[in-house]
């Protein structure tokens, strides 16, 4: 009887111990940049005389042919944009808003404003077959076609 009992509990710890993969869709939402000027100048060096903070800039959504901010108060980067320093560089990293609603065919458009008023238009084109995964397969800035190699790749921009 010790014998049984004790195999079935040895057999239920197995089972209770056994850890479930879990696998959630595959999202790739994220645009890498780094912004320097005509001399070549990083932007984003906070030491750099009229540098372009988080504070300073704001993300703009293009819906229904509206430019709508976004900001959503809960998320890590409410802004929809990070600065941050990534292998001893700087680099703006803006998120796309992959609402469903927020397509036009497999694209999204959004702009980032920044303190002087100027503006970058950037539209992301993504996976047509988006029920699962949103993949951002290709990206164009100002009307140009620009090639991401991967999600961690940094588009150079002069502004």
């Amino acid at each position: 009887m010790l014998k049984k009992t004790f195999s079935i509990l040895l057999i239920g710890l197995a089972f209770i111990s056994c850890e479930k993969e879990i696998i959630g869709p595959d999202i790739s939402a994220v645009v890498n940049f780094s912004i320097v000027n005509s001399n070549g100048n990083d932007l984003l060096n906070p030491s750099v005389i009229g540098a372009i903070t988080e504070e300073n800039t704001e993300v703009f959504l293009l819906k229904n042919g509206t430019k709508v901010r976004l900001y959503q108060g809960n998320l890590d980067a409410p802004k929809f944009l990070k600065i941050i320093s990534q292998n001893g560089e700087n680099v703006f990293r803006m998120f796309f808003d992959i609402t469903n609603e927020n397509f036009k065919d497999d694209r999204i458009t959004q702009y980032i404003r920044f303190k002087d008023g100027s503006e970058i238009e950037v539209v992301g084109e993504f996976n047509s077959n988006r029920k699962n995964n949103k993949i951002l397969q290709q990206i164009w800035i100002n009307g140009t076609e620009r090639t991401i190699s991967s999600a961690q790749s940094t588009i150079v921009i002069v502004k």
